[in-house]
């Protein structure tokens, strides 16, 4: 397994005490060693025919993503960036999945749900 990292797979949420103005964080649900790969003229294209701009694909291993059915963000620490997940595929022969990432415009911070800072 050739890897260049770990990535967190994180959702958005509300940590703010009921009746507080809401305080989004990206609060971590697992994390995972990954490896960049190189964006297919189909996948780059379909995306491009749903008006969606795909930034980087991420080959995850030895992991699953978390059952959620809100939008997810994967972050990579080492490097403080942030990207949304716009497409889960699971690969079975490599016990693998492959993120495609597109690159957010607003930033958030990132800590667990009993973070309030």
């Amino acid at each position: 397994m050739d890897r260049e990292g770990i990535l967190q797979i994180c959702k958005l949420e509300n940590i703010a005490e009921a009746g507080f103005m809401p305080v989004q964080k990206l609060v971590p649900m697992v994390s995972a060693y990954y490896r960049k790969r190189t964006v297919g003229y189909n996948r780059l294209y379909a995306a491009m025919g749903a008006n969606k701009e795909i930034s980087l694909l991420v080959r995850c291993f030895n992991t699953e993503v978390p059952d959620y059915n809100e939008q997810l963000y994967v972050v990579f620490p080492d490097v403080s960036e942030q990207f949304r997940v716009s497409a889960i595929q699971e690969i079975v022969e490599d016990g693998a999945i492959d993120l495609t990432l597109s690159k957010m415009e607003e930033f958030f911070n990132v800590g667990g749900a009993d973070d309030t800072d």
